[in-house]
């Protein structure tokens, strides 16, 4: 005998799966969503690149005096800061002329005291003859000798301002002299690294036309 129940039954079990299929695919065509807790972290990123390094700012050291190389304190790839010393010329000549030139300031100190002396003592003279010549009217001393004793103190005065002039000198004497000292220590003009050092102790420094490079 015939059932039409089985056929019924089979008619929705085949329209269920369909359906169900059909549910399948339009959820598999939708964006999925991960979702995580918001937190702070690092950013890393890898930078690549090919070529040779240059530095951005590179400075040449080098010496305003000749000299012999005494010590060098620094070599290559040595992080140095600004105003570190790098090496030192031998200073021996350096020092004896700052001394030569710091006795001969004071040679021309002295000359200038021994002129002020000789002003006050024409002066003097000067003025004991004026006084002679206003008590005896005029008589004596003569008008010769009251003019020869006024032109000894304008010669003194001449004397005096030169021996100040010669102190002067000598003072910018020294302070060049004491400048070279100074310039025997070659110093680190920024912080930096350093790239290349070119001399050795011992080794002679020739700054005749332009400065040579030390580092």
């Amino acid at each position: 005998p015939r059932r039409p129940w089985l056929w019924v039954l089979l008619v929705l079990l085949i329209g269920a799966g369909f359906l169900a299929w059909q549910a399948r695919s339009a959820r598999n065509g939708l964006p999925q969503y991960r979702t995580e807790p918001a937190r702070i972290g690092d950013v890393v990123t890898t930078v690549s690149a090919t070529g040779n390094l240059q530095p951005t700012t590179q400075v040449d050291v080098g010496s305003e005096l000749s000299g012999t190389v005494d010590t060098v304190l620094v070599e290559e790839n040595d992080r140095v800061k600004k105003g570190q010393v790098l090496a030192r010329l031998d200073t021996a000549k350096l020092e004896d002329q700052v001394l030569k030139s710091r006795a001969a300031l004071a040679a021309a100190r002295a000359q200038v005291l021994q002129q002020q002396a000789t002003v006050e003592q024409s002066r003097a003279s000067l003025a004991r003859m004026k006084q002679v010549a206003e008590i005896s009217g005029g008589k004596v001393p003569s008008r010769t000798e009251l003019d020869a004793a006024e032109a000894d103190v304008k010669r003194a005065l001449a004397l005096e301002a030169n021996a100040r002039a010669a102190v002067s000198q000598a003072e910018a004497t020294v302070r060049s002299d004491e400048t070279n000292l100074a310039k025997a220590v070659i110093r680190s003009p920024i912080d930096g690294m350093v790239l290349a050092r070119k001399i050795e102790p011992g080794q002679p420094v020739a700054a005749s036309l332009q400065a040579p490079t030390l580092f």
